[in-house]
């Protein structure tokens, strides 16, 4: 049995509107965890997430001049202008402690993520 291009166009649509819905109620699952730098100190400096599940990190840079949010072990590494926000996605991690800093500022300013 042979598909008509109408009969092909309408089943191509359906598929793409059935993925792209899949994404976006995907992307909207994703827990973001605000995060605030100021004078050299993560608001919080520890943030507690699940195991296995991906989320995001929303740091807003409290201080004229820029950082830089990093952590080699969750895989990111981004600069946020002075008075902005960024957004950092982080995959799905095992269970542990993993350590985030402003790069600019690596010793002085340092945060957690623990994976429970």
């Amino acid at each position: 049995m042979r598909m008509s291009k109408l009969q092909f166009l309408a089943a191509l649509s359906i598929s793409i509107v059935a993925v792209s819905g899949f994404v976006a109620a995907s992307a909207d699952e994703v827990k973001t965890y605000e995060i605030t730098i100021k004078d050299k100190a993560f608001t919080p400096n520890q943030i507690t997430v699940k195991a296995g599940e991906p989320f995001r990190i929303k740091l807003t840079n409290a201080n004229p001049m820029p950082v830089e949010l990093e952590s080699s072990k969750l895989g990111f590494e981004k600069v946020a202008s002075g008075f902005s926000d960024i957004l950092v996605n982080v995959r799905a991690q095992a269970p542990g402690t993993y350590t985030f800093f402003d790069d600019f500022h690596p010793k002085d300013t340092i945060g957690q993520v623990v994976v429970q």
